[in-house]
């Protein structure tokens, strides 16, 4: 006979597995984008654009997975919060790979054959971001709250990297003419990798109520 509690734990599994197609997903996005714009790529850049669809559609599995668990299973205190936290990282980690498609977006846009601007920093900026990704989900499956509070704390890495570039590309617009939009595109490219950054860390205070019912402010 096959138990409340083992229903439960299936359906908590399938979530976990979804979670983690949706984390794969947003990596590769954010992934194929930075190599877009690095190598001014528009057939890649595309491809990220063409495949947000599909982690559009996980999130919508996601949400009715967690509904069903809350509506059938009646959940208790630990597996409450699993569930309730799981709902919300799947919405971070959709938004994280709208911000990978917007970056795609602008790299269609952009002049090919310019690849000025501090392109050094907005690339430690996605290194950075991917890095957390990784750790963030790590600390979800393990429920390892020290580790979510410490890839927190690298986000502030990801803002003192947001603000030189910004403050290079405005002092650019400043003294030059930015016929090609190309200042500009970079400074909204920094915008979205700075806002990852904010969702890694949203995803990291779930993590942590999750696993200790407090309310953290990691930001």
């Amino acid at each position: 006979m096959t138990t409340p509690h083992r229903l439960l734990s299936r359906a908590e599994a399938q979530v976990h597995q979804n979670l983690f197609t949706m984390t794969s997903r947003a990596r590769q996005a954010l992934e194929q984008a930075l190599e877009a714009l690095k190598t001014q790529n528009a057939v890649l850049a595309q491809e990220v654009v063409n495949e947000d669809l599909q982690q559009n559609h996980l999130l919508r599995i996601i949400e009715r997975e967690c509904l069903q668990i809350l509506a059938t299973l009646e959940p208790k205190a630990g597996d409450l919060r699993e569930v309730v936290a799981s709902l919300q990282i799947a919405a971070e980690l959709e938004r994280i790979a709208d911000h990978a498609k917007d970056i795609a977006n602008i790299v269609l846009g952009m002049d090919p054959s310019d690849f000025s601007g501090p392109m050094d920093r907005i690339a430690a900026m996605g290194d950075l971001c991917q890095n957390m990704l990784v750790q963030v989900m790590e600390s979800y499956e393990n429920l390892d709250s020290s580790l979510a509070e410490h890839v927190a704390t690298h986000d502030k890495q990801v803002d003192e990297l947001d603000e030189e570039a910004s403050a290079s590309l405005m002092m650019t617009l400043m003294t030059t003419a930015d016929t090609s939009m190309h200042c500009t595109h970079l400074l909204w490219i920094a915008y979205h990798l700075e806002r990852i950054g904010d969702r890694v860390t949203n995803i990291a205070e779930r993590v942590v109520f999750m696993v200790t019912a407090e309310t953290p402010d990691l930001g």
